[in-house]
């Protein structure tokens, strides 16, 4: 990993937060301007790492657009070697693991400790491997997400039987059980 500093302050780039629910739009997120128009805040790339503080939460995020902007306190972090969704997973499912990058610092009190960062050992499975099992994962997502949709396409029709059916709308006098 790489430390990524390049800034900016070209306002057509859409800027986002860190959250505790990782990287979010900064408009749909706040209302507040991310900083004034003459200062710059940081570039941020597809498949940078991105930490940000809030109080004691380790708030963090791949980037998932091909460019934004994100607050000058905002650690960002070049991903080189590593697989960026794998990298993503393995941080997600043991970010107690990630807890002791948290130091003080002056903004919110936390700030990252990026020795401990670079640190970190991350087991990392043969490519191979990672590609054949994000070839069945990318089955599995769309199948619940395809499911999802049906869910949700069943809803609104039953939603809107239900009230046809209780305004008396449709009749069912003559339906047998």
């Amino acid at each position: 990993m790489k430390i990524r500093v390049e800034k900016s302050n070209k306002q057509n780039i859409p800027k986002f937060s860190i959250t505790n629910n990782g990287i979010q739009n900064r408009d749909e997120k706040f209302k507040k301007n991310l900083s004034s128009p003459s200062s710059k805040f940081k570039l941020v790339y597809k498949n940078d790492l991105i930490f940000g503080m809030s109080r004691e939460i380790l708030n963090w995020g791949l980037m998932n657009d091909e460019i934004g902007g994100v607050s000058s306190a905002y650690n960002v972090f070049i991903i080189e070697k590593l697989n960026p969704r794998y990298l993503e997973s393995f941080i997600k499912h043991r970010i107690v693991y990630f807890k002791d990058i948290i130091k003080p610092a002056s903004r919110e009190g936390q700030g990252i400790d990026k020795n401990i960062l670079f640190d970190k050992q991350i087991y990392v499975p043969p490519n191979n491997i990672i590609e054949d099992y994000y070839r069945i994962e990318d089955k599995f997502v769309n199948l619940i997400n395809n499911n999802n949709k049906e869910i949700d396409n069943l809803a609104s029709l039953r939603d809107i039987l239900i009230h046809k059916l209780i305004s008396g709308e449709v009749d069912v006098s003559n339906v047998e059980i």
